[in-house]
Formats: structure tokens, C-alpha cells, sequence
């Protein structure tokens, strides 16, 4: 089975800031584990679900805004036991890898040179992670280098769309996953460059010859927090028929014949 441990569904920078929404990403328990967008409080979180950082094998990063990627430096640390052993595979846009203009990598030379494979991909590229396969999708965002991907699994794909403005291609490249984790960062009609509101998840999805299974809405802004992110994902589920839940810190999907959701107790800590 696979397991997609969320360790926050908020994004964006005013709930970034106040943490109204965790912002940790998320993480995939397959054959390889992979973690996904380590925005503020991955780290945190990830111990707060018993999650160990030393077991990541592969670090996801779609782009590098702060929200995305605030933590990859530590949990690189993580993964190759505090810089003493390389292991591990960076999969970051050309942003997170070399900077852009803007600014500089999202890891320094001494992290990056710690893992055993560094890529900055272009959509399209295929990565063979254990038994799964990585397909690179694109996005169209203000960074303009920003990457997607659909993990092929033998349950099923999983597809992660993250900040985009919607883009007709978005379809045929997610079209047919079982599983679909899409950033929806504002409610309905409230759009804005950049990124998708829930308009756009709804005309995408309805478009879709094959549908997902289930649909996850994850990274939720200011709008979408005060709008309420539960309606929205009603509202889809009801002009969609698919059935519709909110990423949120401890929120688990299991995939297997059957998919399956709960939200973990937080571990105590003395």
C-alpha cells in the first residue's frame, strides 16, 4: 500500500506567516519514501507524526518560494544522518537547484553535495524511484520553473499539481490519476495569477475523460482559510461527483485496492 501523510494543506504567504494552516508538505510512504514540498514546520511536524527525516530517500520540491521549500535544508540533513553519510536524491525546479535571478539555491553547495543524485528536471523526464516511476509535469506560475509530477505505483498513479494558473495541458498530463492532490489557493471567485481557485479545479476535473478516484485540495491562502476550504471541497464534490477532502496537518490517505482516509493523533512529547 501507499500512505500520503500530510503535515499541513495551507500555503501562501499570510498563512505562511501566521501558520493559521500548517505548511509542512507532505510525505509518501512507497517503496522509497518520498517528501514533498518542505515548507516552515516540516521538520516539526514530521516528529509530531513519528515520521522519521532520516528515512526519506528522495526530496521533492516543486519550486523556490519559502512556502515550498523552507525546510529542505534540514531534512537533507536528515536524510544523510547529519552530513556523515551521502544518500539520498534531490528532485528540485531549476530554481530550487541553481537560483534564478531572484534568488540564490534553495540548498547550499554543503547540502546538495550531500546527496548522492541532485536533478532539476524538465516535464517530461521520468524517474525510476524503487518500484514506483516519477513522470516531471509542468506548471505555469511566477516562477516560472516550477514542476509538478504523477507517481506511477502498482495502485494506481498519484498526481500532485502544484501552484499553477490552470492551462489546458494540465489534463492530459494528470488525466487518469487515481489520485489527484491539487493546490487550490482560492475559493470561487476569488482568482489570481499564478494559482488555482476552485473554479478551475471543477472545469478541469469535469474535462477529464478518466477522473480521479479522489480529489485532495491542499495548499489553502488567507481567502481560502476564511471562505472555508470544507465548503469548497463540497461544492466540488457535489458539480463533480468526485469525492472532494481538505489536506490538513495529520490527514492521511492510504491507497491500496481500496483508498482510505483518517486524521492522526499527534504524538505527546514530554
Amino acid at each position: 500500500m501507499i500512505e500520503i501523510t500530510f503535515l499541513g494543506g495551507g500555503g501562501g504567504r499570510f498563512v505562511t506567516i501566521t501558520q493559521a494552516r500548517a505548511t509542512g508538505g507532505f510525505f509518501i510512504k512507497a517503496s522509497k519514501n518520498i517528501y514533498v514540498d518542505p515548507g516552515p514546520g516540516a521538520l516539526v511536524r514530521m516528529w509530531r507524526y513519528k515520521i522519521d527525516p532520516r528515512k526519506i530517500d528522495v526530496l521533492f520540491i516543486s519550486h523556490r518560494h519559502t512556502d515550498h521549500c523552507n525546510d529542505a535544508e534540514v531534512l537533507v540533513e536528515g536524510m544523510t544522518y547529519g552530513v556523515t553519510k551521502k544518500r539520498g536524491i534531490l528532485i528540485g525546479s531549476k530554481s530550487v537547484v541553481h537560483g534564478d535571478e531572484n534568488h540564490t539555491p534553495a540548498l547550499s553547495k554543503y547540502h546538495l553535495d550531500a546527496l548522492e543524485e541532485v536533478h532539476a528536471p524538465n516535464p517530461g523526464d521520468r524517474f525510476k524511484i524503487g518500484q514506483e516511476e516519477m513522470i516531471i509535469t509542468p506548471s505555469i506560475h511566477s516562477d516560472p520553473t516550477t514542476i509538478g509530477f504523477r507517481l506511477k505505483t502498482s495502485y494506481g498513479d498519484i498526481s500532485y499539481i502544484p501552484d499553477t494558473q490552470y492551462f489546458d495541458e494540465l489534463i492530459e498530463w494528470h488525466e487518469g490519476a487515481r489520485v489527484l492532490i491539487a493546490s487550490v489557493t482560492r475559493p470561487r471567485d476569488m482568482r489570481i495569477p499564478y494559482h488555482l481557485c476552485t473554479e478551475d479545479v471543477v472545469y478541469m476535473v469535469k474535462a477529464m475523460k478518466e477522473k480521479p478516484e479522489v480529489l485532495i485540495m491542499t495548499h489553502a491562502g488567507m481567502k481560502m482559510h476564511f471562505a472555508g476550504p470544507y465548503k469548497e471541497a463540497e461544492f466540488i464534490q457535489n458539480v463533480t461527483g468526485i469525492k472532494t477532502y481538505v489536506a490538513k496537518e495529520g490527514f492521511r490517505v492510504t491507497v491500496g485496492k481500496e483508498i482510505s482516509v483518517k486524521t492522526l493523533r499527534p504524538a505527546r512529547f514530554v
